[in-house]
């Protein structure tokens, strides 16, 4: 710099050194804050890099509607997020038939949860984290603790015992809201293979100690048989913890890995062993929308039936029938549904969607279809995945069963079409038999039971297979007189 710039500059700083000054501060705060600004810029990449950022692994799971850039400044440990039903997204998702072949390991942590330790009289504040020890090492997680072992409570994680397992997804709960909205249920239904005979079991408990025992049941070529058991529902009848049910003269309890269901009434003995498959089951879900609520669990999406049922004098021994077997439970009046389920060797499928008198319950979230399939070369089978549903389609309409003394319309097909990203579905159950009943005036209730049939693509890979399916769907019932009488 020559010397004229140096004197000018020189001259301002004496001139106006109040000024100068408030200058060069300025300056150098914009300098000291690009710098820190850098700082943390290259302190994100080197985290963006870091396996260890968020304790270990290849890949980071998130609960939905968390960012995943919370992850670059450990946003994720200060937040208390979880992610629920871990347990079958690590044992049924992760190590499951689809990607278990794939993933080498996985660890579900809990992360820096506030707790509070009382020592010596006095209440203190602790950040506690854990995790399963074997699992942790397999991950090589940062936090690992190397000596550590797994405790049986870990293994109970990792391999439930089937009765605590049912006991904790299969219980009943207590109402919310309006008790005589309130409603829950067990509910059975299984195909005999070698007779074509069919059953529908439901145990409901109404609110305001109201219960009935429902049974139908359906052989080719006779009617509809149709027994219901209105009972009163006592103080210990139902439980809120274990799957141990009674509602009058029915029972249901978990008996080593199996279901027994006995109903000993004089128009309805049943003795059932259900035993499911493993890795057929879907976690509980519960919405609330359109101040309803809307509970639902699977426990058996594929299962074997053998007993005996004595329906009006007659016995009906099942021997290796296929079952299924869900719960539910909310506020349901003014709600219907679209509902389905097929299963066969090789694999199951169940679809649903809730509406109310005013909306759909699943709003904002399309309603879904689940997919279960055989394990490769012969390995267990179990959950593959779910898809949203584009459509729920219905033709070939006929005249169907009476209902209020009215014939009313069904389906001769019901077509599913779902998918995401390279994963399409279509499954087209081609109806056989629809029995109806009276859900409320103007609205029937159609049970419909047919031949499946599931194609598509998974992983670029083609599925195709065909089975016995069950779907339920209402329809109106026609105004007008009764028609005349005639077998379903």
């Amino acid at each position: 710099m020559s010397r004229v710039p140096w004197l000018l500059a020189w001259r301002w700083l004496a001139d106006r050194p109040a000024r100068s000054a408030l200058l060069l501060g300025g300056y150098g705060l914009g300098v000291a804050v690009m710098i820190a600004l850098l700082s943390v810029g290259d302190a994100l990449l080197v985290q963006a890099r870091d396996r260890d950022l968020a304790s270990g692994g290849d890949v980071v799971l998130l609960p939905e509607g968390v960012d995943p850039a919370v992850l670059k400044v450990n946003g994720i440990t200060g937040l208390y997020f979880t992610i629920p039903h871990a347990g079958f997204l690590v044992r049924d998702v992760l190590r499951g038939p689809r990607f278990g072949g794939e993933i080498a390991a996985v660890a579900p942590q809990l992360t820096r949860r506030l707790v509070y330790v009382r020592l010596r009289g006095r209440v203190l504040p602790a950040d506690a984290s854990a995790g399963i020890p074997s699992l942790d090492r397999a991950a090589r997680a940062a936090d690992a603790v190397p000596e550590a072992r797994d405790s049986p409570r870990d293994e109970a994680w990792l391999h439930p015992p089937a009765g605590a397992f049912y006991d904790r997804i299969d219980h009943f709960h207590a109402p919310a809201g309006p008790r005589r909205d309130w409603a829950e249920w067990d509910y059975f239904t299984f195909e005999d293979p070698a007779s074509g005979a069919y059953g529908y079991l439901t145990l409901l408990a109404g609110g305001e100690g109201r219960g009935t025992v429902l049974f139908r049941w359906r052989e080719p070529g006779h009617g509809v048989l149709d027994v219901a058991l209105p009972v009163p529902v006592r103080p210990g009848d139902l439980s809120l913890r274990t799957a141990a049910q009674r509602l009058g003269p029915a029972r249901v309890w978990v008996e080593g890995k199996a279901y027994r269901i006995t109903v000993a009434d004089p128009r309805l003995w049943l003795d059932l062993r259900l035993v499911p498959a493993p890795g057929y089951w879907l976690p509980p879900i519960q919405m609330d929308a359109d101040g309803v609520r809307s509970g639902y669990v699977v426990p058996v999406v594929r299962g074997w039936v053998s007993g005996t049922v004595r329906l009006r004098g007659v016995t009906h021994r099942l021997a290796g029938a296929l079952g299924y077997h869900d719960h539910n439970w909310g506020t349901w009046r003014g709600v219907t549904w679209e509902w389905g389920e097929a299963s066969s060797p090789g694999g199951a499928v169940l679809y649903g969607a809730l509406h109310t008198d005013r909306a759909s319950l699943s709003a904002g979230r399309p309603p879904v279809l689940f997919l279960w399939g055989s394990g490769e070369r012969g390995g267990r089978g179990g959950f593959l995945g779910a898809a949203p549903i584009q459509r729920i389609g219905y033709d070939g309409w006929h005249p169907g069963p009476r209902v209020a003394g009215r014939r009313v319309q069904a389906p001769g097909r019901v077509t599913v079409v779902a998918g995401s990203g390279r994963d399409r579905m279509t499954l087209t159950l081609r109806v056989r038999d629809a029995l109806g009943s009276l859900a409320r005036p103007g609205k029937a209730f159609l049970q419909l039971r047919g031949e499946a049939t599931l194609r598509g693509t998974l992983d670029g890979r083609p599925l195709l297979w065909r089975g016995p399916g069950v779907a339920e769907t209402f329809v109106p019932v026609p105004p007008g007189p009764p028609a005349s009488p005639s077998s379903r």
